[in-house]
C-alpha cells in the first residue's frame, strides 16, 4: 500500500466542498480517537453525500473529442472535483476516486472486481465493474458509488446469518413494501467449479417480487493495474452499451424541492434529508423517481434540450467543443435544433 496514490489534506478539503459536507462534520483521519460505530457512521455520511452530489455518467464517451476514460486517481480528482464543469463518471471512475479518498482518510479499504448480470441472457459478464470493500472492526462492508440508480445506498455488511439474509431498504423513509437490497454468497451458474462462491448484490422492487441479481463480486484485492485493464471493456468494447448509449443518474433526497418542471438542485440543505429516489437521464428521456413512483418524466426533443437538462438537473456545464463532439454519432438526438 506504500505506493498507492493518496490525496493531500487540501485535496480532501476540496472533495468535501464538492460533496457539500458541512464543516463541523469533516474528519481528515479516522485512524485515531474514533470508534467502530463512529467510523461506520462517517463512511455512511460520505457515501450519501457522494451519491447525491456526484453523478454516475458516461458523458466522456459521447460529449468529448478525445473519448478517453482515464481512471488514474489524480486525473479523476481533476475531472470530478476540481473542474468547474462538476462532472461525475462511471463505475471505474467514481469508485476509484472514492477509494483514494477513503485511503487518504485512513480507512482500511481495497478494491475488488465485479461481474454485471445481464437479465436478457441470464448470464454474468466478465470483470467490467468494481466495488470498494471497507474493513471496520471485524466486519467487511461493500461500498459502491458507481452503479447508478439500482446501486447500494449504504455500506453493505458482508455478513450472513444462517439461512436468512440481511435485507435493507433501498430508499429510506418509505413503507416496508418498497425496494430492498441484500447480499448473498453463492456459486453463479457459469462457474465450472460450483464449490466456489462469490458475493452477489441483489435488488427487488418490493417484498412481493423476486430478487434480481445486479452483479457479483469477489472479496480479494484488485490492483490499480487490474482496474485499468478492466476499464477497457466499458470504455472501448463495441459490445458495451456505454459506447452506444448516454446515461446520467444521481440520487435525490426528500428535502429536494419539486419545482413543477423537475427537481431543484442538490443544495447543501437538501443533504440533511434521506435518500428518497433517483434522477435518471437515459438517451433522450429524463425521469425522476421518488418513493418508488415516477413523479416527473420528459422526452428531450433535440440536443439543445438535452444539454440544458444536463446543466439544470445534474449541474454539469459542457463547453462548446464537447457539445459539438456528439454530432454525427450514434448517441446524438438526431432531430435536433441548433445548439445555442
Amino acid at each position: 500500500m506504500a505506493d498507492r496514490p493518496r490525496y493531500s489534506r487540501y485535496q480532501l478539503e476540496q472533495f468535501f466542498n464538492r460533496i457539500a459536507l458541512p464543516e463541523p462534520k469533516r474528519l481528515y483521519s479516522v485512524t485515531s480517537q474514533i470508534d467502530f460505530e463512529e467510523k461506520l457512521g462517517y463512511l455512511d455520511l460520505l457515501l450519501k453525500h457522494t451519491l447525491v452530489r456526484i453523478p454516475f455518467e458516461n458523458l466522456t464517451q459521447h460529449y468529448s473529442w478525445h473519448r478517453t476514460v482515464n481512471v488514474h486517481p489524480q486525473h479523476l480528482f481533476n475531472k470530478i472535483v476540481r473542474q468547474s464543469s462538476r462532472r461525475g463518471g462511471y463505475c471505474m471512475e467514481n469508485n476509484s476516486l472514492f477509494h483514494t479518498v477513503l485511503l487518504s482518510l485512513g480507512f482500511d479499504v481495497f478494491m475488488a472486481g465485479a461481474r454485471v448480470y445481464n437479465k436478457e441472457t441470464d448470464r454474468y459478464g466478465g470483470f467490467t465493474h468494481c466495488v470498494n470493500i471497507v474493513i471496520i472492526g471485524p466486519v467487511y462492508y461493500m461500498v459502491d458509488i458507481g452503479f447508478g440508480a439500482n446501486g447500494p445506498t449504504r455500506p453493505m455488511p458482508m455478513v450472513l446469518f444462517g439461512d436468512g439474509d440481511v435485507v435493507y431498504r433501498h430508499l429510506d423513509g418509505i413503507p416496508e413494501a418498497c425496494a430492498h437490497m441484500r447480499l448473498v454468497k453463492e456459486a453463479i451458474p457459469q462457474l465450472v467449479d460450483q464449490s466456489q462462491k462469490v458475493w452477489v448484490y441483489q435488488h427487488c422492487i418490493d417484498r412481493e417480487s423476486e430478487w434480481s441479481p445486479m452483479y457479483c463480486f469477489v472479496d480479494t484485492e484488485f490492483l490499480l493495474e487490474d482496474i485499468r485493464g478492466m476499464n477497457l471493456s466499458p470504455w472501448k468494447s463495441p459490445s458495451s452499451w456505454f459506447t452506444q448509449k448516454l446515461v446520467l443518474s444521481r440520487f435525490t433526497t426528500d428535502l429536494e424541492t419539486d419545482e413543477g418542471d423537475g427537481p431543484g438542485s442538490a443544495s447543501e440543505d437538501s443533504l440533511d434529508g434521506y435518500i428518497d429516489g433517483a434522477l435518471i437521464l437515459f438517451e433522450d428521456t429524463l425521469k425522476w423517481r421518488r418513493n418508488e413512483r415516477t413523479v416527473f418524466e420528459i422526452k428531450l426533443q433535440n440536443e439543445a434540450q438535452r444539454i440544458e437538462a444536463i446543466r439544470k438537473y445534474f449541474g454539469i456545464e459542457l463547453d462548446e467543443e464537447d457539445r459539438e463532439a456528439i454530432r454525427g454519432t450514434v448517441s446524438e438526438i438526431k432531430h435536433q435544433a441548433p445548439i445555442m
